[in-house]
């Protein structure tokens, strides 16, 4: 099959310099209907694409296909899907259904580098069934070229047909809103008021159960009606060397917080040391931006909730317990009684009122967070609860209360904004979470040590954690130290490097499915 693929991408790349037609069929001239809005020929070009030959051949393996949503498979990913794996028969079966002629030209962008042998490959299994494509790469402004809706609901405001792109979601809804027909960002999908519905019933569900069936349900209609074609997710990964030993429990996404029940873990090495990535570099990074993307974000603080390996929130760690009100828009948090800051302060109501007063206003906060919390009316607190109460019913609260830490408000209250990510208070961070900072050399290391009046106490060994280090674009020297020896435990974003470490005695590596799809947007207007 790579032999095959291979001489099929070096056929279509003689076409691949191809001008980028304006008149091509009557598109750009003279207005044609739109065939893309049959649902049968959307479908058809789903079934047209051996999306399992191209992970194999051009991808070696590092992504994983998608066949059925824009969700991986996990808690998030619906059941009863349609799967639309290669079906060349089928495909042309639709199409001729549909009455499609061969004689329309499916004009398409992108604007990804690394994306442009898989279009050139589907280009040819589209053109096995009767299908032509053209494509070229957008470079200028691409907010315009590619998400400007509709003026009118009919007519196309941008001047393609399909789009290969690709989102990365902390949430669900960073998907499905765009699909809205109010969106400001929604270039193709028509008005469907079936769809609206089922959109603006996700908005308003706020607990994790009301989500998954919201969400569910929006997969299933769009997968029925194909108003995107997914083609795969781009995983992380996680290396774990034989030293290690993480007691059964799961790897998830490692570019947020999850429940790794860490305090279980056992080492053989006899320093009960685990060694790993994302130390610092030039400061501990603050997690107003990314509130999970290294170790010491993520254990040295804790959060009010909890979330599971797929990110979604599942019971208290600062919160002993939480209600939610049934129209959605007041959540009370019952705190645990006892804990602790690091420098032996108590835990206070008063630490999590600050903390989301404060994190908006800190510049490069996260999207997500910021117009979660923005939209409260009061945060009040009563002895040892507090009440966030909302404008609007907000369904990623509770991600948010599961990603978002917690913060000292003795030690940062007087730090304004602006120098909230320079202040010396990153040199050495005090949470209240199962690690503490011992030690940090800025390039070199950094070292965490086990809280030993943590809340929990867990039935594991691990007393430090020795961290190389590591930006959020990778660890370049994490090859380096597995072949030393030197990394029990890493999360790795480079496929290249997997490709590596896959033939490293003593290590082994998972793929982690995360929510970070790459997929084609069909343009179902008039253009």
């Amino acid at each position: 099959m790579k032999k095959l693929l291979a001489m099929l991408l070096a056929l279509c790349m003689l076409f691949a310099l191809c001008a980028f037609s304006a008149s091509a069929d009557g598109v750009g001239g003279t207005a044609y209907p739109n065939p893309l809005q049959d649902v049968r020929v959307r479908q058809a070009l789903w079934y047209a694409i051996d999306m399992d030959a191209i992970v194999d051949a051009l991808w070696n393996g590092t992504v994983t296909a998608a066949h059925k949503s824009l969700v991986p498979e996990g808690y998030w990913q619906a059941d009863g899907l349609t799967e639309y794996t290669y079906n060349p028969e089928k495909a042309k079966e639709l199409l001729a259904e549909a009455g499609w002629d061969g004689s329309y030209t499916i004009q398409a962008v992108y604007y990804t580098g690394n994306l442009l042998d898989t279009i050139t490959v589907i280009q040819q299994f589209w053109a096995d069934v009767g299908v032509k494509m053209e494509f070229q790469l957008l470079t200028d402004n691409l907010t315009a070229l590619l998400w400007t809706p509709s003026p009118d609901g009919v007519h196309s405001a941008v001047d393609w047909d399909i789009c290969f792109a690709g989102t990365n979601a902390l949430t669900l809804g960073e998907f499905y809103n765009r699909h809205h027909s109010t969106a400001a960002n929604n270039s193709t999908v028509l008005p469907d008021p079936t769809l609206d519905a089922l959109i603006e019933t996700a908005k308003v569900a706020v607990t994790m159960e009301d989500q998954k069936v919201a969400y569910d349900s929006i997969q299933l209609y769009e997968n029925e009606n194909v108003e995107v074609i997914p083609l795969f997710y781009i995983p992380s990964w996680v290396v774990t060397s034989s030293h290690l030993d993480m007691k059964g429990n799961p790897a998830g996404n490692d570019q947020f917080a999850y429940q790794k029940n860490i305090l279980d873990w056992t080492t053989d090495r006899p320093d009960n040391t685990m060694y790993t990535n994302t130390g610092a570099v030039n400061f501990l990074e603050h997690p107003a931006t990314n509130p999970a993307l290294f170790w010491h974000q993520e254990v040295v603080f804790d959060r009010l909730l909890n979330a599971n390996q797929s990110l979604a929130p599942t019971d208290g760690q600062l919160a002993e317990s939480f209600e939610v009100s049934e129209d959605g828009t007041v959540i009370t948090f019952t705190l645990r009684d006892g804990v602790k800051w690091h420098d032996g302060e108590p835990f206070t109501a008063d630490d999590v009122k600050w903390t989301f007063e404060y994190y908006p206003t800190v510049p490069g906060a996260n999207s997500v967070m910021t117009d979660v919390i923005t939209d409260t009316k009061t945060i009040t607190v009563d002895g040892n609860k507090v009440t966030f109460e909302f404008n609007n019913p907000q369904p990623n609260a509770l991600t948010v209360f599961s990603q978002w830490p917690v913060l000292p408000k003795h030690c940062l209250e007087k730090v304004t904004p602006e120098n909230f990510s320079a202040d010396t208070f990153w040199q050495n961070p005090i949470g209240t979470g199962p690690f503490k900072v011992d030690t940090v050399k800025l390039g070199e290391y950094t070292i965490l040590t086990r809280n030993p009046d943590y809340f929990i106490q867990g039935s594991g060994n691990i007393e430090k954690l020795y961290l190389y280090p590591s930006t959020d674009a990778g660890d370049e020297n994490l090859i380096t130290n597995a072949m030393a020896g030197q990394i029990d435990y890493a999360f790795c974003k480079d496929s290249s490097q997997v490709q590596q470490l896959l033939n490293l005695d003593g290590y082994t590596v998972e793929t982690v499915n995360v929510t970070f799809p790459r997929y084609i947007f069909v343009n179902m207007f008039e253009r």
